[in-house]
């Protein structure tokens, strides 16, 4: 299915998800200084054929956007990452990185932010290659129903070529952890939709405060 056979409803729809999505995570503080971006694929979809609507570059914005309706902050691309439409705005540079994720994993929709804690902890447990997590009731809000079971946030090297970064991705996921780390970026979570994304996410980002908070504390044998 070509852009121009998707139902102008079904656009309109992944239009306002991505911009209520967007304005609840900027609530939040995870796109500090217009970082981060957030998409969601629409109509059908095959590894090398499909659409999706992705937040536009933050630092092009221009003027008129900012005054205009907030579905002009979103883009519908293609399967490269290229606006289906004539456009003056720019896709967010993560584009390509969302595109490779939807190429690997079919999945329906990718949230991408920078937080303090997902940026320690990807630096803290790099050489590690993943973040460590185990025995918190959440994992089962990212499918990991045996909580006694570790598993690892993969964590990839940061380049500053983006080729590099798109090279690592099909070597660096795991099939059970429905997200990924850049070192010292951000994390990338993905979903059937931008529920699930979004659960996903915010399951991941409340275990790594609890992990990075619990490295702080003192050893039992130690009272302050």
């Amino acid at each position: 299915m070509s852009n121009g056979d998707i139902p102008w409803e079904e656009k309109v729809t992944a239009l306002d998800a991505v911009n209520r999505l967007r304005e609840e995570f900027l609530a939040r503080g995870w796109f500090p200084a217009s970082s981060g971006s957030l998409s969601v694929r629409i109509g059908g979809w095959a590894p090398d054929r499909y659409t999706f609507a992705v937040t536009v570059d933050e630092t092009e914005r221009p003027e008129l956007l900012e005054e205009s309706s907030l579905r002009a902050g979103v883009l519908f691309v293609d399967a490269a990452g290229e606006p289906c439409e004539p456009t003056r705005l720019k896709p967010s540079p993560d584009t390509p990185v969302h595109a490779r994720i939807y190429r690997l994993t079919g999945c329906g929709a990718i949230v991408h932010v920078h937080t303090a804690y997902n940026n320690l902890l990807s630096e803290y447990f790099n050489a590690d290659g993943g973040v460590p997590l185990k025995g918190n009731e959440l994992l089962k809000r990212i499918g990991i129903w045996e909580t006694s079971t570790e598993i690892r946030v993969p964590i990839l090297p940061n380049a500053a070529e983006l080729s590099t970064i798109l090279k690592r991705i099909a070597g660096g996921l795991d099939s059970r952890v429905p997200a990924f780390l850049l070192q010292n970026h951000g994390i990338y979570a993905w979903g059937s939709g931008l529920r699930e994304a979004k659960r996903h996410l915010e399951a991941l980002e409340f275990m790594f405060e609890v992990l990075y908070r619990s490295l702080l504390l003192p050893s039992k044998g130690r009272h302050i």
